[in-house]
């Protein structure tokens, strides 16, 4: 349950700071990073499970490099919930965001609100990826 409360806050915050600023500083990327590898030392982590976990934040960062739509912050934040919670279930969050922010991303230029050069910030989606994800776990009981 600690993972979850900590992984929750860790996306609020840097939700809140993503839209405010538009970037996330690098102390608070190391900041996330030492506590959730404290929370998987806790844990007894699987280093080959939390390895493999990285792969949808690799891809993220490889897509951000590769066409600038990424940042790297984001990507790392990626990484972070991958190693966490594997890959299946980090790649699964990542869907669940990249879902949301196409769905608003089509809203706001549907309400000439956006163009398409326009950026939105995408920790908030992965917030809402990681509620999507826990809603999910919570109702199939796992």
């Amino acid at each position: 349950m600690f993972k979850e409360l900590w992984t929750g806050g860790i996306l609020l915050a840097g939700s809140v700071m993503d839209i405010r600023r538009k970037a996330l500083p690098v102390s608070y990327l190391i900041f996330c990073a030492i506590g959730s590898v404290v929370i998987l030392i806790l844990q007894q982590a699987d280093l080959r499970e939390l390895c493999i976990g990285l792969v949808p934040g690799l891809v993220l960062l490889l897509c951000g490099k590769l066409t600038s739509c990424v940042g790297a912050a984001d990507a790392v934040l990626m990484m972070l919930l991958g190693g966490m919670y594997g890959i299946g279930g980090g790649g699964e969050q990542l869907m669940y965001a990249l879902l949301l922010a196409a769905i608003a991303a089509i809203f706001l230029i549907m309400m000439h609100r956006a163009g398409r050069k326009s950026t939105l910030p995408f920790v908030p989606f992965l917030l809402g990826g990681f509620l999507l994800y826990m809603l999910r776990l919570s109702l199939s009981g796992a």
